[in-house]
C-alpha cells in the first residue's frame, strides 16, 4: 500500500512540482513522451500548466525557473514522438488482430473481425479529430494513436494531425500556466493556481470531453440510421 500512496503522491500538485524541480526538462520530456505513446495515467495536463507557472516565475538569479522557449519547442516534439511510438505499436498489434480467429464464450461474441471493420469506419469519419482532440483527455491521448495504427490510418494523415495536436495541446497548457496566475490574482484574489492545479485539470478534461461525447452521439445516430 505504501508504494501505491507514493505513486499517487506524484499525481498531486506537490508531487508534480517535486518532479519538475528535481528532474527539470528531461523528466518533463520523458513524462510527455510516455503518456502520449504507451503509458497512461501520467499527469500530462497538470504537469504542463505547472511548467508554465515555473516559466513565469523568476529564480534567485532573476532567470525563469524553466525556459519558456524549450517548453514550447522541445516538449511538443516529445509529444509527437510519443504518439508516433503509439502508432507503430498499434500497427504491429493491428496486423496480428486481423489474423485472429473469431471467438465466443457461452454464445457471447468476444472477438469478431467485424469489430475491426466498424472501428476502421469510425476512424475513417472521426479519427483525425480524435488524434487532435484526444490530446486534452487523459487515457484517450495514450490510446488514440495506438488505435490509429491498428486501423491503418494513412501515415501522412496521422503525422500531420499528430504534429497539430502536440503543438496545440502543449502550447495551450503551458501558456495557460504562464498567463493565468496574474489574471487570477485580479479576478479571484487568494486563489493559488499551483495548489489547485488538480482541480483546474479536471475542468480542462471535462471541457475537452464534451466535443468527444458529441462525436460519439453523432456516431450512434449514424449507426441507427443505417440499421
Amino acid at each position: 500500500m505504501e508504494i501505491v500512496h507514493q505513486i499517487l503522491w506524484f499525481l498531486k500538485p506537490e508531487g508534480i512540482q517535486w518532479l519538475i524541480q528535481t528532474g527539470g526538462l528531461p523528466v518533463i520530456c520523458l513524462i510527455i513522451f510516455a503518456e502520449t505513446g504507451f503509458f497512461a495515467l501520467l499527469p500530462g495536463d497538470s504537469l504542463l500548466v505547472l511548467c508554465g507557472i515555473f516559466a513565469a516565475t523568476p529564480g534567485a538569479d532573476g532567470q525563469s525557473l524553466l525556459p519558456l522557449w524549450a517548453l514550447l519547442t522541445i516538449v511538443p516534439v516529445c509529444g509527437i514522438l510519443g504518439d508516433q511510438v503509439g502508432y507503430w505499436i498499434g500497427s504491429w498489434f493491428g496486423k496480428t488482430l486481423y489474423t485472429w480467429p473469431e471467438k465466443s464464450l457461452l454464445g457471447i461474441p468476444i472477438y469478431k473481425r467485424a469489430y475491426l471493420t466498424k472501428t476502421e469506419e469510425f476512424y475513417g469519419r472521426w479519427g483525425t479529430f480524435f488524434v487532435v482532440a484526444g490530446r486534452w483527455v487523459p487515457i484517450v491521448r495514450t490510446f488514440a494513436p495506438i488505435v490509429a495504427g491498428m486501423v491503418k490510418m494513412p501515415f501522412p494523415t496521422f503525422i500531420f494531425y499528430n504534429v497539430v495536436g502536440a503543438f496545440t495541446w502543449v502550447w495551450s497548457m503551458v501558456l495557460a500556466g504562464y498567463f493565468l496566475p496574474p489574471i487570477l490574482k485580479t479576478v479571484a484574489p487568494g486563489f493559488d493556481l499551483a495548489r489547485n492545479i488538480d482541480k483546474v485539470a479536471i475542468v480542462i478534461v471535462f471541457l475537452s470531453v464534451l466535443p468527444i461525447a458529441w462525436t460519439v452521439h453523432k456516431e450512434r445516430q449514424i449507426a441507427k440510421a443505417s440499421s
